[in-house]
């Protein structure tokens, strides 16, 4: 079997799956993306059509995690494996939110407005983004599932237009 397997680079994130207790899994990203030049990232996968999210636990043990389950995925070593994130990113606008999510608890962080211009306001960020949206929070990147999010407050915006 070992001339059928596609090599594959490791990508470490924690978990967040309620009700079980946050966890660090790793997910396998392919060399080559499917939709940009270069390596496959983590939202990439995250966002692709399929339902659901092959991990591997700390025991070693395959896991499929449906997708629209995840509350948030905190990635690790974000400049490598979220690489084309931070290539974008780079020349927008950030701006500061805060979310409920509604089985309880918050985040709050910066997202940036990588979407066309014209279409840079916070509505616009999170209608265009989703399911799945970055969030720059203290302790790190995080991918966060839009469809656990109850209410979003606009804590910053870099323009004055809370819309």
């Amino acid at each position: 079997m070992e001339p059928f397997r596609v090599p594959k680079d490791q990508a470490k994130v924690v978990l967040n799956l309620p009700p079980e207790p946050s966890a660090e899994v790793e997910i396998f990203l392919s060399p080559f993306a499917e939709h940009h030049q270069g390596q496959e990232t983590v939202s990439d996968l995250i966002r692709a059509g399929t339902p659901f999210l092959p991990v591997r636990s700390p025991g070693g043990q395959s896991i499929l995690v449906r997708k629209k389950a995840i509350r948030s995925l905190k990635i690790l070593d974000p400049e490598r494996v979220e690489w084309l994130y931070f290539e974008v990113r780079s020349s927008a606008q950030p701006r500061r939110i805060s979310l409920r999510f509604g089985e309880g608890g918050q985040m709050e962080g910066l997202i940036y407005a990588t979407t066309p211009v014209g279409h840079q306001r916070v509505s616009d960020v999170i209608n265009l983004t989703g399911p799945f949206i970055h969030l720059e929070a203290q302790d790190g990147v995080y991918l966060v599932n839009l469809g656990h999010v109850s209410t979003i407050r606009i804590v910053e915006e870099a323009h004055g237009n809370a819309g």
